[in-house]
């Protein structure tokens, strides 16, 4: 009786083993299964398949997350997923995530997928400008924003989770952010006047910008292209909050540049020129100038001092140097200086006009316009100015040119194929792709460092 009450006891316990003691103490966690991503890398609120076995038939409490963050489920089923990437932070262009599936809590299974930066842009393939992003190979290009009224000028933050625009939605330009996925979109300014031109600090926490709110625009001009008007460059917290004049002087103040350490701005000015001098409404622009002041607009300081134009300043992502664009040769060329102003060096020396230079993420390079060589294209030079290298080759004009965060490629717009589209080429100009491919205007495209961007 007693070998009887043993077998039957180790009979039970086996059972129970193999059961996993389920009925006894609840489900155990599912083995862990690996995952896999159509397709393998994408951009937030891009389209991903999330490829295995034994997801269950219909999503019930399935869940989706990418670095814990939950993401949309478009479509479920026992072996594909379709969800839209969450926004997640790329400010190196790229992150790897730790995509998991789960159910009632438990995971079923796990995978890394990489989340890129979007390329941002401009387009007018709605009936009027509307700003999409899309993955860096061109695939995927989504609206994110959906008004009557145009909404232009993209610009990342520096994590790429924002994104600030200009809009004029309320009936004058305003400047609005929203969301990586286009979510959460708000009026930051929220002003009578005309606010353009964010820039985002380097750590994110503030935008500065220009505004005729302090006065207005002589003779009509349009004062984003205008050096004329009582334009102010003021700052606020990347939530709209704390907005502050910081320039505070009569007349011309724009094209902000923050430097690295977000403790300074450097920027353009007509403050010393004669038509501010004496008052009057002069529509051709007059000794232009390049300043620096501290983040809360004291110590304002000249860093330039001639009497032809320096403008469109632009402060090295190393902080270095300042990049800006002089016409004390006679053109358009190429500057450097330190960021006192000292050591003020030609960097480009040639009879055609050399316009806009923009840095790359490393400040190894300066991207510039030129049409040296009878077009508008784009070319590259070191700070020293040597070498200096023809990018794009076209016969039509090609501009705008975007660094990518890593500094690897670029993105740009091009006329070559008989309107405007987007681009996409190496830093040394190699491998040009034609990115879209819509009849309508595609321009303005942003990736990491934005181009220079006057109008929409």
């Amino acid at each position: 009786m007693k070998t009887k009450w043993i077998a039957l006891f180790v009979l039970l316990a086996v059972v129970l083993g193999l059961s996993g003691c389920a009925w006894l103490f609840g489900p155990q966690t599912p083995v862990v299964q690996t995952i896999h991503f159509a397709p393998l890398a994408g951009a937030v609120h891009t389209l991903v398949t999330v490829v295995g076995d034994g997801f269950g038939a219909t999503q019930g409490t399935g869940t989706v997350t990418f670095d814990g963050l939950a993401a949309t489920v478009e479509t479920w089923s026992d072996t594909n997923i379709d969800v839209r990437v969450p926004v997640i932070p790329t400010p190196l262009g790229q992150k790897d995530a730790l995509v998991q599936v789960k159910r009632s809590g438990s995971i079923l299974g796990e995978g890394h997928f990489t989340v890129l930066r979007g390329v941002l842009f401009q387009t007018n393939r709605d009936g009027n400008f509307e700003i999409y992003v899309m993955n860096p190979d061109g695939s995927q290009p989504i609206n994110l924003t959906n008004d009557p009224d145009y909404d232009a000028t993209p610009v990342w933050s520096p994590d790429g989770t924002k994104i600030a625009f200009e809009t004029a939605r309320d009936g004058n330009s305003e400047i609005y952010a929203m969301n990586a996925d286009g979510s959460g979109t708000a009026n930051l300014t929220n002003h009578a006047g005309d606010d353009y031109f964010p820039v985002w600090s380097p750590n994110g926490a503030k935008l500065a910008f220009m505004t005729d709110r302090e006065g207005g625009v002589i003779l009509g001009v349009d004062p984003k292209l205008s050096i004329d008007g009582n334009i102010e460059i003021f700052a606020m917290n990347a939530d709209g909050t704390g907005q502050t004049n910081l320039s505070r002087h009569e007349g011309w103040d724009g094209f902000p540049s923050w430097s690295p350490d977000g403790t300074k701005i450097v920027f353009q000015t007509e403050r010393d020129s004669l038509g501010v001098m004496l008052k009057i409404a002069l529509v051709e622009d007059l000794g232009e100038e390049i300043y620096v002041m501290d983040a809360d607009g004291s110590n304002p300081t000249r860093l330039t001092n001639h009497p032809d134009d320096d403008v469109y300043p632009s402060w090295s992502p190393i902080g270095a140097k300042i990049v800006f664009e002089s016409y004390r040769d006679g053109d358009a060329e190429i500057y450097t200086m330190n960021p006192d102003g000292t050591g003020q060096t030609r960097v480009t020396n040639n009879p055609a006009s050399d316009w806009f230079p923009t840095w790359s993420p490393n400040g190894s390079w300066i991207t510039f316009l030129s049409s040296r060589d009878g077009n508008l294209e784009i070319y590259k030079t070191t700070p020293t100015g040597s070498p200096t290298t023809r990018l794009t080759t076209s016969s039509d004009l090609d501009w705008s040119p975007s660094w990518s965060p890593d500094g690897s490629q670029m993105v740009f717009q091009s006329s070559r194929d008989g309107n405007l589209e987007i681009y996409r080429m190496n830093s040394d100009g190699s491998a040009q792709t034609r990115l879209t491919t819509d009849p309508d205007v595609d321009s303005q495209p942003c990736w990491g460092i934005p181009s220079w961007i006057l109008s929409p």
